[in-house]
């Protein structure tokens, strides 16, 4: 099977990250290089951060970010061990890093410690032009989604509704 760089953003019970945080970090990389896992960068993403909803009765969060290459048909067993730590983990989320992004990322995180790191570098990729309508435009290697210059949608005739169903923007 192919080897493929994930990365992992695991929610951690705040109150064992405060207590124990290289710890708790070590038991992550325990799971991981369990599993025939090499750890390419491993941080805090952001140690108190207040939830929009209860989860497991924690109203407060610990976000912890690692990247990690490993053989695809192992990952599944990963995401197991993940839930199975049940005192520890809260949440996580694993994504396959696009190769054609993977030095680019790695690299700013590596580098940067603010939280919207990846992102950021995938912008400061796209080379300004002169050309005021080719700038981040979606043909240029920007994803789709995280271009701040394109047009917003327009209305198409949709109207929008007040309060008691009466249209807002009546005919004169």
């Amino acid at each position: 099977m192919p080897v493929v760089t994930y990365e992992s953003l695991i929610l951690l019970d705040p109150t064992k990250v405060s207590s124990d945080a290289e710890g708790v970090k070590n038991q992550i990389h325990h799971i991981l290089e369990r599993h025939g896992a090499v750890i390419l960068v491993s941080r805090p993403w952001d140690y108190n951060h207040k939830l929009a909803y209860p989860i497991a009765k924690q109203k407060k969060g610990a976000f912890h970010i690692v990247y990690y290459t490993l053989d695809s048909s192992k990952q599944k067993e990963v995401e197991r061990d993940f839930a199975l730590q049940e005192g520890l983990i809260l949440r996580q989320l694993t994504l396959k890093v696009n190769p054609k992004w993977q030095d680019i990322i790695l690299g700013v995180a590596r580098e940067d410690t603010a939280n919207g790191f990846a992102v950021r570098g995938m912008r400061d990729e796209v080379a300004v032009s002169s050309d005021p309508l080719s700038v981040g435009s979606y043909g240029e290697g920007m994803p789709a989604g995280l271009d701040d210059a394109a047009p917003p949608r327009e209305r198409e005739g949709r109207s929008s509704r007040g309060r008691r169903g009466e249209a807002a923007d009546k005919p004169e």
